[in-house]
């Protein structure tokens, strides 16, 4: 099948998206699938006659990975059974934001036949995403996400930016490990309280020092902020 053959609708919609190059296009039939470079999560595409048509594709068997339906009619956008159902024009803001939401969460180097290699780990925060939209929640604005290190000697949690000094203070070699984990967290700027990926809170006792301080400097910064 060529280009020319796919029918308007898919133009329309893969129209909105090819630009967006933190994903890798593919155009399958009647969807179009996006593959995010980093973290290898699907965002599956589809295409509706309208609202009534694409709430009845949102109740068939879920595709893998995240899934948006399209339709032309104006100024559409909830979500139904998990699924994105939206006005072509919103496609793009929507793809950005779930970019925003697949984050950085570790590291393993590994033996790849006789090289050794970086391999990372992303989470896809979908319930954060959710609550960010539901609340008009701008990113870097309203929030920011963060990388925690719960330490294995005291069981507090450090920052990723913190982390090389703290294990320092328990006598252990930071450059010696060759793998890490990390929880990631929202710090909330409007409450100024930290919350795991699931929408809990996590109280401050939990952080070690030097994360106490980051975060005291981080939303006294935006305390500040216009």
């Amino acid at each position: 099948m060529g280009y020319s053959e796919l029918s308007p609708r898919i133009k329309k919609v893969y129209a909105q998206v090819r630009y967006l190059d933190d994903y890798h296009w593919e155009i399958q039939g009647d969807r179009i699938v996006g593959i995010h470079k980093k973290s290898n999560v699907h965002v599956v595409i589809e295409v509706a006659d309208n609202r009534e048509h694409a709430e009845k594709l949102a109740e068939k068997e879920k595709a893998d990975g995240i899934r948006i339906i399209a339709i032309p009619d104006k100024n559409v956008f909830f979500i139904h059974n998990g699924v994105f159902i939206l006005t072509y024009r919103y496609i793009k803001a929507t793809l950005a934001d779930i970019n925003d939401h697949i984050v950085w969460s570790g590291f393993k180097v590994i033996d790849d036949g006789g090289k050794l290699i970086q391999e990372d780990f992303y989470e896809y925060l979908g319930g954060a995403l959710i609550n960010h939209i539901k609340n008009n929640m701008l990113a870097g604005q309203d929030y920011v996400f963060w990388q925690f290190y719960r330490c294995e000697e005291c069981g507090k949690y450090v920052d990723v930016e913190s982390l090389e000094r703290h294990l320092r203070g328990h006598g252990i070699k930071h450059h010696e490990k060759s793998e890490e984990r990390y929880e990631v967290f929202e710090i909330n700027f409007r409450d100024e309280k930290v919350y795991d990926k699931y929408g809990n809170e996590v109280p401050r006792e939990k952080f070690s020092e030097e994360a106490k301080d980051f975060l005291e400097e981080i939303t006294s910064g935006m305390r500040g902020s216009p």
